[in-house]
């Protein structure tokens, strides 16, 4: 249908609603003379009754036929601005003019504050190499509250603690062994993993000295549960254990798993989360009551050499073997790559209080990756020093 038809039809069908209301006007008794035929109604009937119903009838068909004839008008203008939407464009441009082109005021209130304009430049980029010369680290903590990063380093059997706002760093503890792993308490203890020794160590933070709490053969990805207890993997046997710490007792949680498992993480509502670090990249989901498990993903080409949980249904997970930062949804085992360029990564740990991702590597670096920015698709994509 085109526009004049619109139009045309809509101007037609008001005329002649208006030529009907004028016509009722005219033909309805007392229209014309209001009083006198008024008053032969109302002797009639009911005076108060015509009163109300005729004057009322009367007032409504007074407003009705310039009511038609506006519309009647309004559909004509309708319909020449359909036609020549040209005239509507001229009058535009002439009120433009009159006017002048629109001109913005910026005021120093629209201006942005030197501390936004600060933040946006220390955000400009989603990762941060804050220091290096940490050794071959296999193992990472963080304690926010203090600013401070605990980094485990093989090579050199120590524990470094590194100020993450500057970089400084200073030696906390050595002689811990095969050092592969390392987890807080928050209470002033850090507990480490030996490897070679097959051993669960507690280590002293302010003093620097180290105890045995257990021997665990194989022992090598650590996890705390906050309640006294800590999860150990042993990479050699495959197996979960779980440690009194204040007794040393141990409990077996779950065996038959795959030799090469590397990582453990807490739920903290009665599930493990463990990864494998040789012979396959699986996820492993153990529930700690019964031992039972499930594989979550399988990281093709990859390892799952650190896993970390967010606390809102997702995990990250390091493969050392590519440098890369996996994402893994837990409900259904997806994954994405969210950071490469990591080089052989074999530390990891989360701030999600502050969004912040940790990684160390063995090339003796410890990196700084804002979760914020591996939430877009694609992630931060490759870091680079």
């Amino acid at each position: 249908m085109s526009f004049e038809n619109i139009f045309g039809s809509g101007g037609s069908e008001a005329n002649s609603a208006g030529q009907s209301a004028e016509s009722l006007d005219k033909d309805t008794p007392g229209a014309g003379d209001v009083s006198e035929a008024v008053r032969k109604l109302e002797s009639e009937r009911d005076p108060w009754l015509v009163r109300q119903t005729a004057h009322g009838a009367f007032d409504v068909m007074g407003f009705l036929t310039p009511l038609f004839q506006k519309i009647n008008e309004t559909s004509a203008g309708q319909r020449q601005v359909a036609e020549n939407p040209g005239s509507t464009s001229a009058m535009a441009s002439s009120t433009l003019k009159a006017s002048g082109p629109p001109r913005p005021s910026i005021g120093d209130e629209d201006m942005p504050k030197l501390e936004d304009l600060s933040k946006l430049i220390g955000n400009r980029r989603g990762f941060a190499l804050i220091t290096t010369g940490l050794g071959t680290s296999e193992g990472l903590a963080v304690d926010p509250s203090q600013d401070t990063a605990y980094v485990a380093d093989r090579s050199g059997v120590k524990l470094s603690a590194v100020k993450i706002s500057t970089g400084a760093q200073r030696v906390v503890a050595s002689g811990l062994g095969d050092i592969g792993d390392v987890k807080l308490d928050g209470k002033g203890k850090a507990y480490t993993t030996d490897y070679a020794a097959g051993r669960l160590l507690a280590v002293n933070l302010s003093g620097g000295t180290s105890s045995v709490v257990a021997a665990v053969p194989g022992a090598y990805g650590l996890a705390l549960d906050g309640a006294g207890k800590a999860y150990v993997v042993s990479h050699s046997e495959g197996k979960l254990t779980a440690v009194d710490l204040q007794s040393g007792q141990k409990t077996t949680v779950a065996a038959g798993l795959p030799v090469g498992i590397a990582a453990v993480a807490l739920d903290g509502k009665g599930k493990a989360y463990v990864g494998q670090k040789d012979h396959g990249g699986n996820l492993y989901e153990v529930n700690l009551a019964d031992g039972a498990k499930r594989l979550v993903t399988n990281l093709p080409g990859a390892s799952a050499m650190r896993v970390e949980l967010t606390g809102d249904g997702k995990a990250y997970a390091i493969d050392h073997l590519n440098g890369r930062l996996y994402e893994i949804t837990l409900a259904d085992g997806a994954q994405r790559v969210v950071a490469s360029g990591l080089a052989t990564c074999e530390g990891l740990a989360l701030d999600t209080a502050n969004g912040q991702i940790y990684v160390s590597n063995r090339e003796s670096q410890l990196w700084q990756i804002s979760q914020r920015a591996t939430q877009p698709l694609g992630g931060v994509g490759k870091v680079v020093a």
